[in-house]
C-alpha cells in the first residue's frame, strides 16, 4: 500500500514540475499565410520560422523604435545570423547565414515593450515566417457621461403638487407607474424622501442617487421629504387610490388656535 501511494506521489510531483513551453505563432494572413500578425503578450514567447537563402522581418508599431535609449537587439548566436534594421528601429530583419542548426532566440527591447523571438529553420519556403507584425490590445474606450438619461423613462405622470417647505423642493418630479424621479439642485443638501403609507404612517423610501436625481423604486400617493426639521410634501396628480391630507396632519389630529373674545 504504501508503495503505492509513493509511485503515485511521484508520478503526481514529476507532472506538476513539467514547464509549459510552447512559442506563439503570428495569425496567418489570408492573402499569404507567410505574413503574419500576433497580439502582444509580454509573457509569450513568439516563433519566427526562417529559410537558409531568405530574409524574415520583425515589425513593431509605429509609434516604437529599437533606436532609443532602451533599445537593445541581442541573439543567442550571433554569428549565425545576419541583422538588419531600418532607420526608424522599428523594422528588424533576421538571416540565417549558418545552415547547420542555427535555432537560437532574439531579444527585441524597444522604447516600449520587450519582445521575445524565439527563431526556428524550416524547409519548405510555405513554412517559412516572410513578416511578423505585432499589433497591441486596444486600451478600453472611455464610457460617455450621459446627462440626459433619464431613469423613470417612459411614460410620464402629470406634474406633482407640493406643499411646504420650499427650500427642499426638488426642481422637477415625475413617475412612470414603477419608479419616481426627483431632480435636486446638486449645490444644495438633499432631504430624506419618506413614503407616505395607506394608513398614514411613513416608511423610509428606497432611494439611489443617479446624478442630480434621487429615484425612487417605488410609486406613492404621497410622499414627505424631511431635512432636520424642515418638511414639504409631495403627490402626483393622478392619486393612487388615496385622498390627498390636505390639513397637513400626520396623526390625524388637528390642533386649532382661537382667540379669547375681547
Amino acid at each position: 500500500m504504501d508503495r503505492k501511494l509513493s509511485v503515485v506521489l511521484a508520478f503526481c510531483l514529476g507532472y506538476g514540475a513539467l514547464d509549459v513551453q510552447a512559442e506563439t505563432m503570428g495569425e496567418r494572413s489570408l492573402l499569404d499565410s507567410r505574413v503574419q500578425t500576433a497580439l502582444y503578450n509580454p509573457d509569450n514567447v513568439y516563433r519566427v520560422q526562417a529559410k537558409i537563402g531568405r530574409t524574415s522581418s520583425i515589425q513593431l508599431p509605429p509609434n516604437e523604435t529599437v533606436m532609443g535609449r532602451d533599445g537593445v537587439i541581442t541573439s543567442g548566436d550571433p554569428k549565425a545570423w545576419e541583422l538588419g534594421l531600418n532607420q526608424t528601429g522599428n523594422l528588424i530583419t533576421l538571416k540565417p547565414i549558418e545552415p547547420d542548426d542555427p535555432d537560437t532566440n532574439f531579444t527585441i527591447n524597444s522604447n516600449r515593450h520587450t519582445y521575445l523571438i524565439e527563431m526556428k529553420l524550416v524547409k519548405n519556403l510555405s513554412d517559412m515566417t516572410y513578416l511578423l507584425r505585432f499589433k497591441h490590445p486596444d486600451r478600453p474606450k472611455p464610457v460617455p457621461f450621459d446627462l440626459v438619461s433619464d431613469p423613470c423613462s417612459g411614460l410620464r405622470s402629470g406634474p406633482y403638487q407640493k406643499r411646504g417647505e420650499k427650500s427642499l423642493s426638488p426642481s422637477e418630479a415625475w413617475d412612470n407607474g414603477t419608479f419616481t424621479c426627483f431632480r435636486f439642485p446638486t449645490n444644495l443638501p438633499r432631504p430624506v424622501i419618506y413614503q407616505v403609507l395607506p394608513d398614514g404612517t411613513e416608511t423610509l423610501a428606497n432611494v439611489r442617487p443617479v446624478r442630480d436625481i434621487l429615484v425612487v423604486h417605488s410609486v406613492s400617493h404621497l410622499f414627505r421629504l424631511r431635512l432636520n426639521g424642515l418638511v414639504m410634501e409631495m403627490k402626483p396628480t393622478q392619486a393612487l387610490g388615496s385622498s390627498y391630507n390636505f390639513n397637513g396632519t400626520t396623526t390625524g389630529e388637528v390642533r386649532e388656535v382661537k382667540r379669547a373674545e375681547q
